[in-house]
């Protein structure tokens, strides 16, 4: 990304550029950004805003990584609520018009552009270690199961993944309660006084993780020291 120098003023005016450039954004998608609207936005010159970014890409690659980062910081209160919390931030964004376009905007330039994909990365690795870090306290706490940690993973993208289809596919409004169904949903089996869900047969999890992030589960095997059941077919002459 382009870089400035330590100038205050064209730190100033780099600052307000991108403040101007986030806020096209989110009103309108990556098309919306420009270097004369963001220029009109921040009260600044075009050519300053050249100055910092060359070219529309890279300026909507900056304006994207300051938009988009989601920040999940925790304390040490209940994990439960804080979750909750941070993850209706996120869904009060997906609720933006544009979230949408932003969204496919990253995968869509992750694929070909090298900056872009590192906001990818590092949207998801901030986002995976601090889920992870909490979830480990929450469970040297005794608010989770020990173990749950290790399924930070598939535990966000059960509760995330959810929340944006139903944003953008069913076109349902995120509202607290929903949030609120969907992360305890997700966390319900790590609960210490949860029973253990049952065993789903031909897993190919035995013993291991399940995919969606419950606890695992072992299926008895099936009792086959039993005699065979005596035939109920009628005899006929043929048989001995």
């Amino acid at each position: 990304m382009p870089r400035t120098n330590e100038d205050p003023r064209a730190l100033r005016s780099r600052a307000a550029a991108l403040a101007a450039a986030t806020e096209l954004l989110v009103e309108g998608g990556p098309e919306n950004v420009t270097h004369a609207g963001v220029a009109k936005r921040a009260g600044i010159g075009r050519a300053t805003v050249y100055r910092h970014w060359p070219d529309q890409q890279t300026l909507v690659i900056d304006a994207l990584a300051h938009s988009v980062r989601p920040l999940l910081t925790f304390d040490n209160s209940p994990v439960q609520a804080q979750l909750t919390a941070r993850i209706q931030q996120q869904a009060d964004w997906f609720d933006q018009p544009a979230s949408a376009s932003v969204i496919a905007a990253v995968v869509e330039r992750a694929e070909r552009d090298e900056n872009a994909r590192r906001i990818r990365e590092d949207m998801f690795d901030r986002v995976g270690r601090h889920f992870t870090d909490a979830l480990d306290a929450a469970a040297r706490r005794g608010e989770l199961r020990p173990g749950v940690q290790a399924h930070a993973g598939p535990l966000m993208a059960r509760i995330a993944g959810s929340l944006f289809f139903r944003r953008s596919m069913l076109g349902e409004r995120l509202g607290h309660d929903v949030v609120a169904d969907e992360v305890d949903s997700a966390l319900a089996p790590w609960l210490p006084d949860a029973s253990q869900p049952g065993g789903r047969a031909g897993s190919d999890h035995d013993g291991g993780p399940d995919p969606a992030g419950r606890p695992a589960t072992t299926t008895a095997p099936a009792d086959n020291s039993a005699e065979p059941r005596a035939s109920h077919r009628p005899r006929t002459p043929n048989d001995s």
